[in-house]
């Protein structure tokens, strides 16, 4: 068996990415439940395990493409330091080990759920970002299931309002994060061949249609309160003053100031949602 330092079974898991999706799983459940589970443990693991497994299974896919591109020719695999065939046998024992936590719950429509988002991710969206750069839309789709994952795996509906719109936020959320994130990148993903909205768009262009989804993205938010999904008046407060502080920024950076801070911006963007997400889960607690 290949050894790998821990720092590199990181990276190819993206832990942050998997610790993530896990936690909006995670949010999405003590919603549903109420309160603090042992339960949630189980499915958690799970969940984690999944994307952890899709994650390393899209740099096996990817890695003729990671090689071209500076941010990602230092990964375990096109760096040499992981063999691509152990890379799959990891990746595979990843996603079966998430299947089968999930199963021991029997939490068949998470489950159900899980082999989509796999599919998904791996099947669908890895080849469609090939050859579109409107990928990132149908894309989304990965990282707001797992909201739903986690809302059925605590015992909710499928079909209750509250995890739809949390989903929906996410979704919105996710394509001007992966558009600004383009932006910062353009010339690595131009040169590993993947298609980027310059080829379709002016920068203007692009700008204004960024700002468009950061502005669907804050208003999604702002249905959760509408809904009643947040009731305390102070976290109606604090969710509307980050919709204030996010819109004003997108639009100088997007729409006013000639500067190219994106990387400002994608944090500011990837704040707003976590601030946001942290809110609605410590409001349904109190």
């Amino acid at each position: 068996m290949q050894a790998l330092s821990f720092r590199s079974y990181l990276a190819f898991i993206r832990f942050k990415v998997s610790f993530a999706v896990t936690f909006s799983a995670y949010a999405a459940s003590l919603i549903c439940r109420g309160s603090f589970s042992i339960l949630d443990l189980l499915p958690m693991s799970g969940i984690f395990l999944l994307s952890a497994g899709a994650s390393g299974l899209n740099q096996f896919q990817e890695k003729e493409y990671d090689m071209r591109m500076t941010r990602t020719r230092n990964r375990p695999i096109p760096s040499a330091e992981l063999k691509p065939v152990f890379a799959l046998w990891i990746s595979l024992s990843f996603i079966v080990a998430g299947l089968l936590f999930l199963a021991a719950r029997e939490l068949w429509i998470t489950l159900i759920l899980g082999i989509f988002t796999v599919l998904w991710y791996n099947g669908f969206y890895t080849w469609f970002k090939r050859t579109s750069a409107f990928a990132v839309v149908p894309g989304a789709l990965t990282g707001a299931i797992p909201v739903m994952m986690g809302w059925t795996a605590a015992g909710g509906s499928l079909l209750h309002p509250l995890p739809l719109f949390l989903a929906f936020f996410i979704f919105l959320w996710q394509v001007p994060h992966f558009w600004l994130l383009a932006l910062l990148h353009e010339e690595d993903y131009k040169n590993a061949g993947f298609p980027v909205l310059s080829d379709l768009f002016s920068l203007s262009q692009m700008k204004k249609i960024i700002f468009g989804w950061i502005v669907a993205a804050s208003l999604s938010s702002i249905l959760i309160m509408i809904f009643g999904i947040v009731t305390q008046y102070f976290s109606i407060f604090l969710i509307i003053l980050l919709n204030a502080i996010l819109l004003l920024f997108s639009a100088f950076y997007l729409l006013i100031s000639r500067s190219s801070s994106y990387r400002l911006l994608f944090l500011m963007v990837n704040i707003f949602m976590l601030l946001v997400f942290c809110l609605i889960v410590t409001d349904s607690l109190v």
